[in-house]
C-alpha cells in the first residue's frame, strides 16, 4: 500500500532546513536576509504542492525536497524585487527587507536568491529540462510585473489582460511546481503534452488561489476571513469582481462606478462602498464569482481523479475542496 503523505508541519521543516543549505551565508546582511525568508516563509504551498504530485506521480526518490525549495527561493526573491517596486514596507505583518535594509540591498539580495536556486538546480538529475522550466518562470514573472504597472489603476483592465497578470505573478510558479514533479517522475520521458498538461494544471491553479482571495477581498468579513472587505477597491486596484461589475453595470451604475474611481477620497468612504455593495448585489457578482470558482475547482478534480486511487491524490482533492467559496452570504 501506499504510503501516506508527509504532514505539512513536516514538510514546512525539511523545506526551511533545505532552503537553509541553498542559500550561502558569507555576509552578515545575507544571513539577515536568509532569515527573514526563512522566518517569513509562510505555508510553503507551492513547494508542498509540488510533493503532493510526486507522490501522486509515484515518486521515490528525494529531489522534490531541492526543486521545491528552488521554487520557494525564486518566490522569496520574486517578493524582494515586488517590494520594492510597490514601495511597500510590511511584508505578512512584518517590515519588508527593503524597509529594513535598503532598497539596494533587496534587489541585490533577490538576485543572489535566484543565483543561489539556479547554481543548485545544476547539480540535479535532469537539470537541463528543469532549467528550462524555471526560466520561463523567471521571464514570466518579469512580464506579469511590467502588466501590472502598465495597468494599474485603470478602470479598463478586462479580463483577459488581468488574467494575463495574475498568470505571470502567481500561477507560472505553481506550474513550474506541478511540471517539475511529472518531469522528475518520468526521467526518460520527453512527451511535451503530458509535460504541458501538468503545468496548465499547475497555473490554473495558482490563478484560482489569486480569485479567491478576489473573493474574499469583496465578500468576506474582517471576523470570519481575517482581513477588512474592499480594501483592493479602496487602494484602486482592478480585481475580478469589479470586472464583472463593469461590463455587466447599467449605463446609471456605470457613471456612477466611474464617479467613486476617479474620487479616491469618496471610495474609501463609507457611503462610497455602501453604493459599490448595492451594485454588487444587484448584479448578482458575489453568487456569479462564486460560481465560476466552483466550476473551476470541479475541472481541477477532475485531473487528479485521473490518477489512481492514491493517499496523494486525496490529499489533492481535499485540499481543492478547501478552494470552494459560499455562494451565498
Amino acid at each position: 500500500m501506499t504510503a501516506a503523505p508527509l504532514p505539512g508541519a513536516e514538510l514546512v521543516r525539511r523545506f526551511d532546513r533545505k532552503l537553509g543549505r541553498i542559500i550561502g551565508q558569507d555576509l552578515p546582511v545575507l544571513k539577515r536576509v536568509k532569515k527573514f525568508l526563512i522566518k517569513s516563509g509562510g505555508k510553503r504551498i507551492r513547494p508542498i504542492t509540488h510533493y503532493y504530485f510526486t507522490q501522486l506521480l509515484g515518486y521515490t526518490d528525494r529531489d522534490w525536497e531541492d526543486v521545491g525549495a528552488i521554487g520557494e527561493l525564486i518566490h522569496g526573491a520574486s517578493l524582494l524585487h515586488d517590494d520594492v517596486v510597490d514601495e511597500a514596507s510590511i511584508r505578512r505583518g512584518r517590515p519588508s527587507v527593503n524597509a529594513l535594509e535598503g532598497n539596494k540591498t533587496a534587489i541585490l539580495a533577490g538576485d543572489y536568491m535566484l543565483g543561489c536556486g539556479l547554481d543548485h538546480l545544476n547539480t540535479l538529475r535532469d537539470s537541463s529540462r528543469l532549467l528550462d522550466i524555471f526560466t520561463r518562470v523567471l521571464r514570466m514573472l518579469s512580464v506579469g510585473e511590467l502588466l501590472q504597472m502598465q495597468w494599474e489603476g485603470d478602470l479598463a483592465t478586462d479580463d483577459d489582460t488581468y488574467r494575463r497578470i495574475i498568470l505571470c505573478k502567481t500561477g507560472v510558479l505553481f506550474g513550474a511546481m506541478t511540471q517539475a514533479a511529472w518531469v522528475l517522475a518520468n526521467p526518460d520521458n520527453g512527451n511535451q503534452d503530458a509535460s504541458r498538461s501538468y503545468r496548465e494544471f499547475g497555473e490554473r491553479l495558482g490563478t484560482l488561489f489569486q480569485l479567491r482571495d478576489d473573493f474574499y477581498d469583496y465578500f468576506g468579513t474582517a471576523e470570519s476571513d481575517g482581513k477588512e472587505p474592499f480594501q483592493d477597491f479602496r487602494r484602486g486596484l482592478v480585481t475580478r469582481p469589479l470586472i464583472l461589475l463593469r461590463v455587466s453595470a447599467s449605463r446609471t451604475e456605470s457613471r456612477r462606478l466611474q464617479t467613486l474611481w476617479k474620487d479616491s477620497a469618496e471610495r474609501s468612504s463609507l457611503q462610497g462602498v455602501g453604493s459599490l455593495q448595492q451594485m454588487m448585489d444587484r448584479n448578482r457578482i458575489r453568487h456569479r464569482f462564486a460560481t465560476e470558482i466552483e466550476e473551476e475547482v470541479h475541472e481541477l478534480m477532475t485531473f487528479v481523479r485521473g490518477h489512481k486511487d492514491s493517499p496523494a491524490r486525496e490529499r489533492l482533492l481535499q485540499q481543492l475542496r478547501k478552494l470552494l467559496v459560499p455562494v451565498n452570504p
